[in-house]
C-alpha cells in the first residue's frame, strides 16, 4: 500500500508567497498629555513626548498649530525612540492647540508613515465667544460672550465678505471697553450684494482685543429678492 506522506514545515515570522512583494510599515507611536491645564500668562511651561517608531528610525518630529508651542526634537532623527520636549508661552488668555507629530523612515520593504497628537492649553485671562445668525435681510447680528476669568479691554471689529464678493459694513456695536467677564454684547453687520441675481452672501466678523487672536466668525446670508424698480 502507497503512503501519502505529508510533510509540514513551521517557519517562525512571516510566511509569503514567492515572487509576492510586501511591506512593513513602521507605525510611529506619541505618548503624552493632552490637555496641559489652566496656565498663567508669560510663563513658560515644558512636557516631554515619548516617540516611537516599531520598524525603522524616526526621520523626525515637529508641531503644528498655535506658535505659542514650540519643540525641541533634535534628539530624534536617526533613533527608533526618543523624548522631545515641547515648550509652550503665551503672554495673552486663551485657548491655544497644536498637534506633535511624528515621521518614519522609509528603507526597502519598510515603509515610513506619520501620524499626529494633539494638545491644548488654556491660559488664564481674558477670551471671548463670537457666533453669528443671519436676520434675513441682508444683515447678520453676531454676539460677542466675554468668555474669560478676566474683562475682555478694547475690543474691535472688522467685517469682511468671502472672496472679496460684495460688501460688509458694521452697522451697530453693542460692545463697550471693556466687556465684562459672563457678559455678552452685539455686532450688526449689514451686506451689499455685488448684483440684483446675487441669492446668497457670506460676512465674516473679525474681533481683537487682549486675548489670543481667533478666526473670524462666518455667516451665510440668504438674501431677499431685490425690489422692484
Amino acid at each position: 500500500m502507497n503512503r501519502l506522506v505529508l510533510v509540514l514545515a513551521f517557519v517562525s515570522g512571516h510566511a509569503f508567497a514567492a515572487g509576492t512583494a510586501y511591506y512593513i510599515t513602521s507605525r510611529v507611536t506619541i505618548t503624552g498629555p493632552y490637555d496641559w491645564g489652566v496656565l498663567q500668562q508669560s510663563t513658560r511651561y515644558q512636557n516631554a513626548y515619548d516617540m516611537r517608531a516599531s520598524s525603522s528610525p524616526l526621520a523626525g518630529v515637529g508641531i503644528t498649530g498655535d506658535q505659542q508651542f514650540t519643540i525641541d526634537g533634535s534628539a530624534c532623527p536617526g533613533v527608533q525612540s526618543c523624548l522631545a520636549t515641547v515648550s509652550f508661552t503665551a503672554d495673552v488668555g486663551g485657548d491655544y492647540v497644536a498637534t506633535v507629530v511624528g515621521t518614519s523612515t522609509s528603507a526597502g520593504r519598510v515603509r515610513g508613515s506619520s501620524t499626529g497628537h494633539p494638545i491644548k492649553a488654556h491660559v488664564a485671562g481674558a477670551n471671548y465667544a463670537l457666533v453669528g445668525v443671519d436676520n434675513g435681510d441682508a444683515t447678520a447680528t453676531f454676539t460677542l460672550s466675554s468668555t474669560g476669568e478676566t474683562d475682555l479691554i478694547g475690543p474691535t471689529f472688522a467685517a469682511t465678505t468671502w472672496a472679496n464678493v460684495g460688501t460688509a459694513t458694521i452697522t451697530t456695536n453693542t460692545c463697550a471697553d471693556p466687556v465684562p467677564s459672563g457678559t455678552s454684547c452685539q455686532i450688526t453687520v449689514a451686506f451689499g450684494r455685488p448684483d440684483e441675481s446675487s441669492g446668497y452672501g457670506y460676512v465674516l466678523l473679525q474681533a481683537y482685543g487682549n486675548t489670543r487672536q481667533q478666526n473670524p466668525a462666518r455667516v451665510t446670508l440668504l438674501l431677499p429678492p431685490p425690489a422692484d424698480n
